[in-house]
């Protein structure tokens, strides 16, 4: 999925669950920044307030099955038990690791952020967990299992597929599975149902309003081809599910709020066969430092950091004995 479901969809999902505006927005935020914080500072390096954060994702794809690939399982590619692999496969032997939908060790993580309640987490948690409608079937690592066609050689997780997984209105075909043709709306649609009865069993307070946003949803996918679009009616639909409207997301808010200089200059490059935008950044150019070192630990963006850290630890826990199953998974 990308910013249309993991921001706009779940702020939705979150205020016709019964969440006030503001928290629904450090969730939505949260479950969108996974896929943004993909650089590692050093702020206010050499001094006691230094602090290092950890990556949520990353464009670097010639490390995927060494010091980067814990990543992908852990945050977008949650694999499910062998039990619980789809029946619609063509080929009935599945890796270690394929990711499936609604499975238990994505439902343990969503179950184990909730009641921590802390937002920055439970948007980490959606994240990873409506990603399994979107990634199922496919394996966060380098493994030709991922492989849907000889047109494009490289086979880490998804990038095989391109972007198909992750829109919406797309329909597309994985020749794995019996029946090829893929419609993401289908999956997204259930995506939004597991993850609102979910929020509503924590927060619901009045009358549940799933099934009126899930039509609403499903007729915008419909309508509108183009993403922009899309966006924008989902920002009209704030109010009706809400009390507020829908903040804008800017990708480097959280971050320039509490550092002093500005997010690093981005570069977009686009990789061949891949179909992604490669961002290096020169944040090895400057230093970096907190606009203010007796309350940052105050802010979105430390919060935000300090809970990658708390889901990452959790997810080693959840995964233990999946984690065995791939070698060299130690290695960072």
């Amino acid at each position: 999925m990308d910013i249309e479901f993991h921001y706009y969809v779940t702020y939705l999902i979150c205020v016709g669950a019964g969440l006030d505006a503001e928290r629904a927005h450090k969730i939505a935020y949260s479950a969108e920044y996974v896929d943004d914080n993909n650089v590692v500072f050093e702020i206010n390096k050499d001094t006691e307030n230094e602090y290092k954060n950890y990556i949520s994702q990353t464009f670097n794809i010639t490390k995927p099955q060494t010091k980067l690939q814990r990543i992908y399982p852990f945050f977008h590619f949650v694999p499910g038990d062998v039990d619980e692999y789809s029946n619609k496969l063509a080929d009935e032997k599945c890796p270690p690791l394929t990711t499936t939908p609604n499975n238990s060790n994505a439902n343990e993580m969503l179950e184990k952020a909730l009641n921590s309640e802390n937002p920055y987490k439970i948007g980490l948690a959606i994240h990873a967990f409506t990603d399994t409608w979107a990634h199922q079937n496919f394996i966060g690592l380098a493994q030709g299992y991922n492989s849907i066609t000889l047109k494009n050689p490289i086979d880490i997780c998804h990038t095989n597929a391109r972007r198909s997984p992750d829109i919406p209105d797309e329909t597309w075909e994985d020749p794995r599975l019996d029946d090829e043709k893929v419609v993401n709306k289908e999956r997204f649609l259930d995506a939004l149902d597991k993850t609102y009865e979910k929020l509503f069993a924590y927060y619901g307070n009045g009358d549940k309003v799933k099934e009126k946003l899930k039509n609403d949803i499903s007729q915008i996918i419909d309508k509108w081809d183009e993403r922009a679009d899309r966006i924008h009616q989902y920002k009209e639909l704030a109010l009706k599910y809400g009390t507020e409207k829908m903040p804008e997301y800017y990708e480097h808010e959280w971050f320039n709020r509490a550092v002093e200089e500005d997010y690093p200059e981005k570069y977009e490059l686009e990789i061949p066969y891949i179909g992604i935008e490669f961002n290096p950044k020169n944040q090895f150019l400057k230093e970096y430092n907190w606009k203010d070192t007796d309350s940052y630990k105050e802010t979105d963006w430390y919060k935000f950091q300090e809970a990658v850290k708390e889901h990452q630890q959790m997810m080693e826990e959840i995964l233990s004995e999946r984690i065995e199953e791939v070698e060299k998974i130690d290695e960072w």
